[in-house]
């Protein structure tokens, strides 16, 4: 039914993300005959080396989603973390072993900050890593990743020898000035030049897109016709996606063949400053909404956190995670003393009195 009306919609079959769409939008019913057409397939996949990797040692949490995340036959997955939980860890390593299967993976998220801090996180993992998006908003530590920077770095030898041509056309124009033929034929001669390297930029743009194990972007920046033309992805990742407001979403998601939402909607939601939009319901993030979908079928959860002390951490395991989320045996009694980085020094009752007064002054004149 739901496949049928996506149809008549003009989604047809042939589009890869066909799976996805009809398991975001349709009931039990279209999931159970795509499961019996064998299309689609909930299952863990097997892992080759389950344990480690060559980035981390993986909790039994990680190591279920990072199973699910390989699964070529599962259109959609929701992977939910909470803080702590090794969120960014775990995505790094299924892109790893996603393009280590043979897929071509692209990753959005709804902010540059966001999507910078996975390019940093791939550029130690060898992958040929492309950040699509503009240039003044790409942070400055990975605009070598950038595709601006590294179509610049392949062309800069075609455009040194172009402008070498450039000039010496300039100077034989200057020097045939009352020949108008000849001189009309350099113009034309410098309009060529001018199509050659426009065209050397597209055929490199692509060429980098087209090679590129891995594509970044924001997920609006998804849109962008250069991506577009590269084709269907085989894996589309959003991180962050419980900040990400839905419609900006489907724009990465309907270019790849299934997708893996990653983030934790118990944070901060989408950021809606329309009234009218809010009680149309875009306050509630795709993540959100998926993970409700189909009994919960959709969703794995990060559930070992490796940040807080127990005692925090129990709060938010109470309170927003149902009593699921645990502390790792590292951070459990881990006291801020602790660390390594900080040094702890010991008052004088005269010391303590005067950080006192201090504090209560300052409380005075933030009531005044």
């Amino acid at each position: 039914e739901a496949l049928m009306l996506l149809q008549r919609n003009g989604l047809l079959k042939s589009n890869a993300s066909i799976d996805v769409v009809a398991t975001l939008f349709g009931d039990s019913k279209d999931v159970m005959k795509m499961e019996q057409n064998c299309l689609i397939d909930w299952g863990e996949s097997s892992l080759p080396d389950p344990r480690l990797s060559e980035r981390c040692a993986f909790d039994d949490s990680q190591l279920r989603a990072l199973s699910l995340g390989l699964n070529k036959k599962r259109p959609v997955l929701v992977i939910q973390g909470p803080p702590g939980t090794g969120k960014t860890v775990l995505l790094t390593e299924l892109i790893v072993r996603a393009v280590r299967q043979g897929e071509s993976v692209l990753v959005t998220a709804p902010s540059n900050a966001a999507v910078d801090n996975m390019v940093e996180r791939l550029s130690r993992t060898g992958l040929n890593i492309v950040r699509v998006g503009n240039p003044a908003r790409i942070s400055p530590s990975v605009t070598s990743k950038s595709l601006a920077e590294i179509v610049n770095g392949r062309l800069g030898q075609f455009r040194k020898e172009l402008e070498r041509k450039r000039t010496d056309l300039r100077k034989d124009l200057r020097d045939c000035i009352e020949d108008d033929s000849l001189a009309a034929g350099i113009r034309q001669l410098l309009k060529q030049l001018g199509r050659d390297l426009e065209m050397k930029e597209k055929e490199t743009i692509m060429e980098v897109l087209s090679d590129a194990q891995v594509v970044l972007s924001t997920n609006t920046g998804a849109a962008d016709p250069l991506i577009r033309k590269t084709g269907c992805f085989d894996l589309v990742i959003i991180d962050e996606a419980g900040q990400g407001i839905e419609p900006s979403c489907w724009i990465p998601i309907l270019q790849g063949k299934r997708c893996i939402l990653a983030g934790d909607h118990c944070q901060l939601a989408p950021a809606i400053l329309s009234r009218k939009a809010l009680e149309g319901g875009l306050g509630k993030s795709m993540m959100e909404r998926a993970s409700l979908l189909h009994d919960g079928l959709l969703t794995t959860r990060l559930t070992v956190q490796h940040r807080m002390h127990d005692s925090i951490a129990s709060w938010a395991s109470k309170e927003m995670y149902q009593g699921l989320l645990q502390s790792s045996h590292s951070v459990a009694s881990h006291l801020l003393a602790d660390s390594p980085v900080v040094k702890v020094y010991i008052l004088s009752v005269s010391g303590v009195r005067s950080i006192a007064w201090n504090v209560y002054v300052f409380w005075v004149c933030v009531q005044d």
